[in-house]
């Protein structure tokens, strides 16, 4: 039988062994010759495939975004008409064919909270903080959400990161309407010390606006920023130099700084333009107040001796008021003094007693000294209740200045 010889490779039959299969070898000339052609070939092939598929992805895409774009036009004309409801809807067809385009899902959130439903209000305005803490709508929305809810203090956080963050239009106008939204809330709930901060960094960029300025006036004048109430009461004055509340404004202002010429003259120009009981009464008070200030300018030595030494008098008086606050129904003797109020009690009395010395200014600084330790003495025995002397009271608060 004959002895047959096969190729190690492809396991066809060759002649000897050894010997060049025919059958490899051809496979090896096609593979030379043809792999180039088909290579490019479907090279080609995959390029046309690629190109279509991206032109119908983008042809998809632009046709998808034409269609959110109408949405969005269609439910903003909505919003004008105040159609909250399909507002939403339109604008959440919008957001199908653009999921995550930031203007879509704001315009939502703002739907949302005109329709009042504020709980998914916030779930959207809580996904566009946490990829944009620095917007300045987003957090004016989430502040007022915390003001609806009563949460005073992440309010006011909010409104500070709006104030201080990015707005696309009008950015001062803004920034503005913030502080002022932010000043009512402050003013509703008390907070006079934080109140206060706004106030003075707002005047710092407080328009020309009379109205706002007239309003922030009124507001440092509330929380004892009385130097810089005075200066907006004055600049608004000079255009308008008869207006009651801003005559009454200043007025207080100046008596609040200890200025009470300044006031008195501005409480009277304030009765030509309207009288009423309580300016006329602050008018009163001035009168007495400036009748009693032994360190008003344009007076004499003897008229600033005379009043020191009314100061004394009426101290005393102050003091044994706090004292002995039953007055003439009290019953029983006194407690003694404490050793440091007797001795100043004693020098006082002294002075009183002493026959007139001639008038100097060592006297006059040496009684307002005296009286100012008397008054220690009685403001601190009468607590939080004021010593009964208004003028006095005045003029004490002024010469501590």
């Amino acid at each position: 039988m004959a002895t047959r010889y096969i190729c190690k490779i492809c396991r066809n039959e060759i002649a000897q062994s050894g010997a060049e299969c025919p059958y490899c070898r051809g496979r090896s000339v096609i593979a030379e010759g043809a792999s180039p052609r088909i290579l490019a070939m479907v090279f080609g092939v995959m390029v046309a495939i690629f190109a279509l598929t991206g032109f119908y992805a983008r042809s998809f895409k632009l046709e998808g975004q034409d269609r959110g774009r109408l949405y969005f036009e269609a439910a903003q004309e909505q919003m004008a008409g105040k159609r909250y409801e399909e507002a939403i809807n339109h604008f959440r067809d919008a957001l199908l064919y653009s999921r995550d385009n930031p203007a879509y899902r704001l315009e939502l959130s703002r739907a949302l909270y005109a329709a009042g439903r504020f709980s998914e209000t916030e779930n959207y305005l809580s996904g566009l903080r946490a990829a944009d803490p620095a917007s300045g709508i987003v957090n004016l929305l989430l502040a007022r959400l915390a003001v609806r809810d009563d949460q005073v203090t992440e309010a006011v956080s909010y409104y500070r990161t709006a104030i201080h963050g990015r707005w696309d239009e009008k950015p001062e106008v803004e920034r503005i309407d913030m502080h002022l939204e932010l000043v009512d809330l402050l003013d509703r709930e008390g907070l006079d010390q934080q109140l206060a901060a706004e106030l003075l960094e707002l005047a710092e960029i407080a328009p020309d606006d009379i109205e706002i300025r007239r309003r922030l006036a009124i507001l440092l004048l509330k929380t004892g920023s009385f130097d810089r109430a005075s200066s907006i009461f004055r600049s608004l004055l000079a255009s308008a130099p008869t207006d009651r509340e801003l005559l009454l404004g200043r007025a207080d202002a100046e008596f609040n700084l200890g200025n009470y010429l300044t006031a008195r003259t501005h409480y009277n120009r304030a009765q030509l333009y309207g009288d009423d009981d309580d300016t006329r009464a602050r008018i009163q008070l001035c009168n007495r107040i400036i009748e009693l200030d032994p360190t008003r300018r344009g007076i004499g030595l003897g008229e600033r001796f005379r009043r020191s030494r009314l100061l004394i008098e009426r101290t005393m008086i102050a003091f044994s008021a706090c004292r002995n606050p039953a007055g003439s129904e009290f019953v029983g003797p006194l407690p003694l003094l404490p050793q440091d109020e007797s001795i100043v009690f004693d020098r006082a009395e002294s002075v009183l007693d002493a026959r007139r010395e001639r008038a100097s200014d060592t006297l006059v600084e040496s009684n307002i000294l005296l009286a100012e330790e008397i008054w220690n003495f009685a403001t601190t025995r009468c607590g939080s209740a004021d010593p009964p002397d208004s003028p006095l009271l005045n003029v004490m608060a002024k010469l501590s200045r």
